[in-house]
């Protein structure tokens, strides 16, 4: 019985290092796909928050159908790095960081390091930046302090 016992244990020791070893390189593969996704679009890969020479806060509230939706927490941040512009936190909250004081980031740009489409299929979107309406949408320049809203309203067949 013993030997049964520890001879199960080993099995299931094996299987988990197998899985671990199996699925690492997998994971790191999907880190650099991610990653080269954003610099195709403009964004940087920071390794930390020491040599931001520029560091805001637009703030993103997002309305489908008259709810709140929920921005993620940890938009932009994989194991290998943090993307110039990320989120920490669920409160819609878009931190831009970078060590060029000059550069600008768009809403386009913060959409893709998300990995989502600033459409929705089925859905108008309307837009106001600082309590006006805007329609520039994807080349919104994203500013310190900036309220974003985006509203979603399905559309009525007819």
């Amino acid at each position: 019985m013993n030997k049964n016992k520890s001879t199960i244990i080993v099995v299931i020791v094996i299987v988990i290092v197998l899985v671990v070893l199996f699925a690492l390189p997998r994971l790191g593969d999907s880190n650099r796909e991610t990653v080269k996704r954003w610099k195709e679009s403009g964004v940087n890969c920071l390794s930390n928050h020491a040599n931001a020479a520029l560091h805001i806060h637009p703030e993103l509230k997002i309305i489908v159908d008259g709810r709140e939706a929920i921005v993620p927490a940890n938009i932009g941040i994989v194991r290998t790095c943090m993307a110039e512009i990320h989120t920490h936190d669920a409160t819609g909250t878009i931190h831009i960081e970078s060590v060029l004081s000059g550069k600008t980031f768009t809403l386009a740009q913060f959409f893709t390091v998300w990995g989502e489409s600033l459409e929705r299929e089925g859905f108008t979107l309307a837009m106001m930046v600082d309590a006006v309406p805007k329609g520039e949408l994807d080349n919104l320049v994203l500013r310190d302090k900036q309220k974003i809203v985006l509203g979603y309203n399905k559309l009525i067949n007819q």
